[in-house]
């Protein structure tokens, strides 16, 4: 057997045994012992109870080990790769609901905005150190049939009143939640409560008592200046215990429909190194800005129909961020409302070229929507939503989402070779899931 870790004896001369001792007179056999029937009725008894005892244990034990097994949730690891998140095996507490989350009150008061680009490039060591204060450990305590289980994370810091945003999942089925700021040597835990979440975009905002506490919000930079080969640095919490590392890569693609959750957001993808913990963490521009919340990595293996494992390409280096200009708006609902929304026009519609102009080709429009009591009509060519030219979905989208369903989406469509203004208010689908 083939083993490149074997390990052999040294060869040598053989050592003799050592000689056999002198044959001890045996001593004379004892008298044996009477047993009476009672002696021999007690002993059975305890045989008995002995088994009985034992037999109970190794059911309970069998039983619960098999329900245990039952209830784990393993993650599929299929051939093709797949964006997966930094998410713990299920701990088996089906019975959990987001009523079990510790609750907190929303704030109209509060609402976040982008900083200003700034000029100047940082250094690494410039982006870290002033950062880095913004930053928090996430513990998320799950209460499951067998004991407690832990999911460790990132969060962004965001205002001076301990405002966190992060990602859903790291909260998701989970009862209690903590956070740790990375600057106190103490690692003292503060307890969180959950603002609001968006769980098909994976956001959550978190809150936590700050008084007599300094903090420093994150500068919020817009991800829409980002453009590939920009370089980006990721920072968070790999493995739960690698607290404030940081990572350099640059930005792979911008607008990468992410298949996670199927929810249509373009998502920044980056060659900056993620893994298990730095999820809910920061995606820094050369300004120190956080223009993303990392989310996903891309990993796997490869391989082509009825290759071997062995054959396999291992990927990597392929990780998700949410942009921070696109989940500002849901970000603002939720601390306002501590529920998210989703604006829509109300419509299908694909990217297309028509007589020489590029825009969004409408292909139907539902009934009983403003757009339709505007005049939006099928065939109709959207090169323009508030002043921005549109020619791609996500384009469209990011109009779409800063708008709002309380607010009137201003367009220019082109129908028969003539464009026409149209404007029209917009609708929440998920008021109308609800």
């Amino acid at each position: 057997m083939d083993n490149y870790l074997s390990s052999r004896w040294p060869k040598g001369p053989g050592i003799q045994p050592p000689p056999v001792p002198e044959r001890i007179p045996a001593a004379p056999p004892k008298e044996k012992t009477k047993w009476s029937l009672r002696r021999w009725a007690v002993s059975i008894l305890c045989v008995v109870l002995c088994l009985a005892l034992l037999g109970g244990i190794s059911f309970w034990a069998v039983s619960g080990l098999a329900e245990l097994l039952a209830g784990l949730e393993l993650p599929e690891r299929p051939d093709d790769p797949s964006p997966w998140h930094s998410r713990n095996v299920a701990f088996g507490n089906s019975d959990w609901s987001t009523d079990d989350l510790p609750w907190g009150e929303p704030n109209p008061a509060v609402q976040l905005s982008l900083s200003p680009a700034a000029d100047v490039a940082l250094s690494g060591r410039e982006i870290h150190e002033s950062a880095l204060p913004s930053i928090v450990y996430i513990e998320a305590e799950e209460k499951g049939a067998f004991g407690l289980a832990t999911h460790a994370g990132t969060g962004v810091i965001v205002t001076r009143a301990g405002y966190v945003l992060t990602n859903y999942h790291i909260i998701d089925e989970t009862n209690r939640v903590r956070v740790i700021l990375l600057t106190d040597p103490n690692r003292a835990y503060h307890e969180a409560q959950v603002i609001g979440f968006d769980q098909e975009f994976d956001i959550a905002v978190l809150k936590f008592d700050a008084d007599g506490l300094d903090l420093t919000p994150a500068q919020l930079g817009d991800s829409v200046q980002l453009a590939v080969g920009d370089p980006v640095y990721a920072l968070g919490n790999p493995m739960g215990n690698l607290l404030g590392t940081m990572t350099e890569g640059i930005v792979s693609a911008l607008n990468r429909e992410s298949e996670v959750e199927s929810s249509g957001m373009g998502m920044i993808q980056t060659s900056a190194a993620l893994n298990p913990g730095n999820s809910g963490g920061a995606l820094l521009n050369e300004q120190g800005q956080v223009v993303g919340i990392t989310s996903a990595k891309i990993s796997g293996l490869e391989r082509e129909s009825g290759d071997a494992v062995e054959n396999s390409v291992i990927i990597e280096n392929l990780g998700l961020a949410l942009p921070m200009s696109d989940i500002l708006p849901f970000v603002n609902r939720i601390l306002a409302t501590g529920k998210s929304w989703r604006p829509s026009i109300g419509i299908t519609c694909s990217e297309a070229e028509m007589n020489g102009r590029t825009g969004i080709r409408v292909a139907t429009v539902e009934e009983n929507v403003p757009a339709r009591r505007a005049g939006l009509q099928e065939d109709d060519l959207i090169v323009s939503a508030n002043g921005a030219a549109v020619a791609t979905l996500a384009e469209l989208r990011r109009e779409i989402y800063r708008t709002g369903a309380d607010e009137e989406l201003h367009c220019i469509v082109v129908r028969d070779g003539v464009e026409l203004p149209i404007s029209f208010g917009l609708i929440d689908k998920l008021e109308e899931t609800e």
